[in-house]
């Protein structure tokens, strides 16, 4: 398995750290980083957000996905400032992995995951089941939860048109 954040610790593939503390990482020598190790494994698991930024050899992706509910708790717990919950909250809401994997990863085979409140061997059983086609892969839409979250803090009522 090939993890992106190990990857651009032990290489220091970053340059500088944005205003939330993360690491900004150099992302064409981590694409080439990337392909290289690829290569030399033949068969592996890359895992990593940053996945989705690019279009690196796969037969399928797997997107996984958390409410963002869930997902705005968990970073709190982990000290993430509000600003860096909310960016992450939101990027969940607009399916930001989802998009980019499609764009990125047109011939392979995407799975999208909500893994909310799954085990990890639960998320694997699932996983295996839609690349055998015994479990049909199902879009995960959080619009619901954007749209109220959109409109309470405008003090209105999400409604259409």
């Amino acid at each position: 398995m090939i993890e992106i954040n190990k990857v651009i610790e032990e290489k220091r593939l970053w340059r500088v750290k944005d205003e939330f503390g993360a690491r900004i990482a150099l992302m064409a020598p981590l694409e080439k980083a990337l392909r290289k190790e690829m290569e030399e494994l033949k068969e592996v698991i890359v895992e990593g957000h940053l996945a989705c930024e690019f279009g690196l050899p796969a037969d399928f992706v797997v997107v996984c996905r958390t409410d963002p509910d869930v997902l705005e708790k968990r970073l709190a717990a982990r000290n993430y400032s509000k600003e860096k919950i909310e960016e992450n909250v939101l990027a969940e809401m607009l399916d930001y992995c989802s998009i980019y994997a499609e764009e990125h990863y047109s011939g392979s085979k995407i799975i999208e995951l909500d893994t909310t409140n799954k085990n990890p061997e639960e998320s694997v059983s699932e996983i295996l089941g839609a690349l055998k086609g015994t479990r049909q892969a199902k879009p995960v839409d959080w619009s619901k939860k954007l749209m109220k979250r959109v409109f309470s803090r405008k003090g209105k009522k999400a409604r259409p048109g």
